[in-house]
């Protein structure tokens, strides 16, 4: 059975004064402990992080690197993997708790997560705390556009946890009802007729499930033990056949600005949860660790999380 390492610390994060917050800080929080980590750790000349070295993607400094290796990893030399499974599947997740209030008052407190994957990304993880407490230090930076300063606790780690995914089972053991309960925002996107892609509104058990492979098997051959690759198939067809009970989702529509790009755009995803079943019982694990490393768009960030519960 293929096997992959995962720790997730917790901590506090404390505001100093009042100001604006949004209500998903995830993109926030993981701009400001990123930069700041990079800033202290990066070996090139600024002129040079600011044209060819802007993405970490080939540096020659990258063994070591608190930063590179946890937020802008390279894959393994001579490994291979399908388009676009390396940003799909990196190995630090911050997830601040969500929703944060639109006015964070002085003296306000949110919980947030960190979950590294993999030997490597666990070993830097002191290191992504340490910059993250800087950074609510550095009365220049801050949350949101008032800059809000802040104060990080860390208040514990899991042991390192095996993520243990059992092989597709014949043996007709189902449990009745499903309940995934959205952790922050999701944002997945689905093909349409004509060849263009749109936001999924009500996913489906399968949706879910199929999203959750596209992390969890590059996760498995970057940083662990690969996945079988017929199981990817057999947990797709499962999946697809389970139904949707009831669902309470509502949209979800924030802006965000990329630091890189100094862009300003709108990301449209779903908040709320649904109920599935009947539900195979060997896939109940597996849709509980997708949940837990998080899948879609922006899961490095906190989105795509998710709790499930069954009866």
């Amino acid at each position: 059975m293929a096997t992959l390492t995962v720790r997730e610390s917790f901590g506090t994060v404390r505001l100093a004064r009042s100001g604006r917050l949004l209500p998903w800080l995830g993109p926030a929080v993981r701009g400001l402990i990123g930069g700041r980590l990079r800033a202290h750790v990066c070996r090139w000349p600024v002129a040079e992080v600011l044209g060819q070295w802007e993405r970490c993607a080939g540096c020659p400094h990258m063994n070591g690197c608190q930063y590179g290796e946890t937020f802008e990893p390279d894959p393994p030399a001579g490994l291979r993997l399908a388009s676009g499974w390396e940003n799909a599947a990196r190995p630090l997740v911050i997830a601040p708790a969500f929703p944060a209030p639109e006015l964070g008052k002085a003296k306000d407190w949110f919980d947030i997560r960190i979950t590294a994957i993999g030997p490597t990304a666990v070993g830097h993880l002191d290191d992504v705390w340490e910059s993250f407490r800087v950074a609510g230090a550095d009365l220049a930076i801050g949350l949101g556009d008032d800059h809000i300063p802040f104060d990080v606790t860390r208040t514990g780690a899991s042991g390192d946890s095996v993520v243990s995914l059992p092989p597709p089972a014949d043996n007709g053991d189902m449990v009745p009802r499903v309940r995934v309960t959205l952790t922050a925002p999701l944002f997945l996107n689905e093909a349409t007729p004509d060849g263009r892609k749109r936001a999924v509104r009500e996913p489906t058990f399968g949706q879910l499930m199929r999203a959750g492979l596209r992390t969890l098997g590059p996760l498995h051959r970057l940083y662990g033990e690969p996945l079988a690759e017929d199981v990817f198939h057999l947990v797709k067809v499962a999946a697809e056949a389970v139904p949707t009970i009831r669902t309470e989702f509502a949209e979800f529509r924030q802006e965000r600005f990329s630091n890189r790009s100094k862009d300003r755009y709108d990301i449209f995803g779903v908040t709320g949860w649904a109920e599935y079943g009947p539900v195979p019982a060997w896939l109940l694990p597996w849709v509980q660790w997708a949940g837990r490393l998080h899948v879609g768009t922006h899961r490095v960030a906190g989105a795509g999380g998710w709790s499930a519960l069954w009866t």
